[in-house]
Protein backbone atom coordinates (compact mmCIF):
# COMPACT_ATOMS: atom_id res chain seq x y z
CA UNK A 1 0.00 0.00 0.00
CA UNK A 2 1.36 3.39 -0.63
CA UNK A 3 2.50 5.60 2.17
CA UNK A 4 1.10 8.95 1.61
CA UNK A 5 0.02 9.99 5.06
CA UNK A 6 2.75 11.91 7.30
CA UNK A 7 1.75 11.37 10.80
CA UNK A 8 3.41 13.30 13.31
CA UNK A 9 3.27 11.60 17.27
CA UNK A 10 4.47 12.62 20.35
CA UNK A 11 3.39 10.41 23.17
CA UNK A 12 2.93 6.87 23.71
CA UNK A 13 2.74 5.96 19.81
CA UNK A 14 7.06 7.10 19.83
CA UNK A 15 9.55 4.29 19.91
CA UNK A 16 9.78 3.23 23.66
CA UNK A 17 6.22 3.59 24.47
CA UNK A 18 3.58 1.29 24.44
CA UNK A 19 1.42 2.28 21.41
CA UNK A 20 4.31 2.19 19.21
CA UNK A 21 3.48 -1.81 17.65
CA UNK A 22 1.04 0.40 15.41
CA UNK A 23 3.97 2.07 13.74
CA UNK A 24 5.92 -0.94 13.14
CA UNK A 25 7.22 -0.93 10.09
CA UNK A 26 6.41 2.32 8.90
CA UNK A 27 8.86 5.01 7.29
CA UNK A 28 10.67 7.51 10.40
CA UNK A 29 11.66 10.82 8.77
CA UNK A 30 13.23 11.11 11.87
CA UNK A 31 12.47 13.49 15.26
CA UNK A 32 11.52 16.90 15.21
CA UNK A 33 9.76 19.77 16.09
CA UNK A 34 6.29 21.50 15.41
CA UNK A 35 6.68 24.75 13.39
CA UNK A 36 3.79 26.69 15.75
CA UNK A 37 3.76 26.57 19.71
CA UNK A 38 1.43 24.21 21.35
CA UNK A 39 0.97 23.25 25.29
CA UNK A 40 1.26 19.53 26.03
CA UNK A 41 -0.53 17.85 29.17
CA UNK A 42 -0.55 15.02 30.73
CA UNK A 43 -3.51 13.10 32.48
CA UNK A 44 -3.13 9.93 33.94
CA UNK A 45 0.24 8.70 32.61
CA UNK A 46 -1.01 9.98 28.48
CA UNK A 47 0.32 13.09 26.87
CA UNK A 48 -2.62 15.74 24.79
CA UNK A 49 -1.72 18.53 23.21
CA UNK A 50 -3.62 21.95 23.40
CA UNK A 51 -3.87 24.08 20.06
CA UNK A 52 -5.57 26.90 22.17
CA UNK A 53 -1.40 27.88 24.37
CA UNK A 54 1.52 28.88 22.84
CA UNK A 55 4.16 27.51 24.70
CA UNK A 56 6.68 25.09 23.02
CA UNK A 57 7.22 23.27 19.89
CA UNK A 58 6.34 19.82 20.46
CA UNK A 59 8.85 17.29 20.05
CA UNK A 60 7.70 14.29 18.03
CA UNK A 61 8.65 11.50 15.60
CA UNK A 62 7.54 11.74 12.03
CA UNK A 63 6.30 8.92 9.85
CA UNK A 64 4.44 7.51 6.31
CA UNK A 65 1.42 5.69 6.89
CA UNK A 66 -0.88 4.05 4.62
CA UNK A 67 -4.99 4.75 4.78
CA UNK A 68 -5.44 1.66 6.51
CA UNK A 69 -2.79 2.75 9.65
CA UNK A 70 -3.91 5.93 9.36
CA UNK A 71 -7.55 4.42 10.24
CA UNK A 72 -6.36 2.48 13.00
CA UNK A 73 -5.09 5.56 15.12
CA UNK A 74 -8.12 7.40 14.71
CA UNK A 75 -9.85 4.50 16.36
CA UNK A 76 -6.93 4.01 18.90
CA UNK A 77 -7.32 8.22 19.78
CA UNK A 78 -10.43 8.05 19.56
CA UNK A 79 -10.89 10.82 16.55
CA UNK A 80 -12.79 12.79 16.27
CA UNK A 81 -14.47 12.54 19.97
CA UNK A 82 -11.96 12.24 22.01
CA UNK A 83 -8.39 13.39 19.66
CA UNK A 84 -8.65 15.47 17.13
CA UNK A 85 -6.61 14.63 13.52
CA UNK A 86 -5.43 17.94 12.12
CA UNK A 87 -2.64 18.98 9.78
CA UNK A 88 0.07 20.93 11.57
CA UNK A 89 3.95 22.20 10.13
CA UNK A 90 6.76 20.07 11.32
CA UNK A 91 10.63 20.38 11.01
CA UNK A 92 12.54 17.14 10.62
CA UNK A 93 16.47 17.46 10.16
CA UNK A 94 15.65 21.03 8.69
CA UNK A 95 13.13 20.06 6.00
CA UNK A 96 9.42 21.42 6.55
CA UNK A 97 6.95 18.78 6.06
CA UNK A 98 2.39 18.97 7.11
CA UNK A 99 2.13 16.23 9.18
CA UNK A 100 -1.54 14.75 10.35
CA UNK A 101 -1.17 15.26 14.55
CA UNK A 102 -3.55 14.69 17.27
CA UNK A 103 -5.12 17.07 19.82
CA UNK A 104 -7.43 17.10 22.73
CA UNK A 105 -8.90 21.28 22.85
CA UNK A 106 -10.96 21.49 26.20
CA UNK A 107 -13.90 22.41 25.34
CA UNK A 108 -16.14 25.18 26.69
CA UNK A 109 -14.72 28.80 27.94
CA UNK A 110 -12.17 29.13 30.06
CA UNK A 111 -12.71 30.23 33.31
CA UNK A 112 -10.61 33.62 34.05
CA UNK A 113 -10.89 32.65 37.81
CA UNK A 114 -11.45 29.16 39.57
CA UNK A 115 -14.94 30.43 41.10
CA UNK A 116 -18.13 29.27 38.88
CA UNK A 117 -19.99 31.77 40.59
CA UNK A 118 -17.80 34.33 38.81
CA UNK A 119 -20.02 33.61 35.47
CA UNK A 120 -23.38 34.53 37.59
CA UNK A 121 -22.10 37.73 38.11
CA UNK A 122 -21.32 38.37 34.24
CA UNK A 123 -24.99 37.28 33.41
CA UNK A 124 -23.78 34.08 31.48
CA UNK A 125 -25.80 31.47 34.38
CA UNK A 126 -28.31 32.26 36.45
CA UNK A 127 -28.95 31.39 40.01
CA UNK A 128 -31.68 30.49 42.42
Amino acid sequence: MEQKNLIFVYGSLRQGHGNHHLLEGAYCYGTGTTVDKYAMYVVSGYPYVTSSETRYPIVGELYAIDDERLETLDRMEGHPRYYVRRETAVVVENKGYMAWMYFRDPYGVLMQTGDFNDLANIGWVKRV
